[in-house]
């Protein structure tokens, strides 16, 4: 399944990546819903189920993201690759790295903003 990370905005009434401005994207790729809970599991944290297609982090998560340093973010790339999620698929931590470390520096010009998720 798509999945695109987007900061906070105005009117967060969204159906589709297209209602999306682009200005607020972060990142995203393709996971389940699982890899992307267990991806806040590893920030002991959950989202807020908004819709079916839209949740929301919680602020912990968009703080704990801005503040962590690459290694650490690195390290909890590791750890998201060996959560239950990822069994029985060819995961590269790396390429989990890759994605979160795409996400810290999109979110520097958003600080304070909350971290939206949707699902296509």
């Amino acid at each position: 399944m798509d999945v695109t990370f987007f900061a906070e905005n105005e009117d967060c009434v969204l159906n589709s990546f297209e209602e999306v401005p682009e200005n607020s994207i972060l990142g995203g790729g393709r996971f389940s819903k699982a890899q992307i809970s267990d991806l806040l599991g590893c920030f002991k944290c959950s989202a807020t189920i908004l819709s079916d297609n839209l949740w929301i982090s919680p602020t912990s998560f968009s703080k704990e993201l801005y503040c962590i340093d690459d290694e650490q973010l690195k390290s909890v790339a590791v750890h998201w690759s060996n959560e239950k999620s990822w069994v029985n698929t060819n995961v590269n931590d790396m390429d989990l790295a890759g994605h979160l470390l795409e996400l810290k520096y999109a979110y520097q010009s958003h600080l304070n903003k909350r971290v939206f998720i949707l699902f296509e």
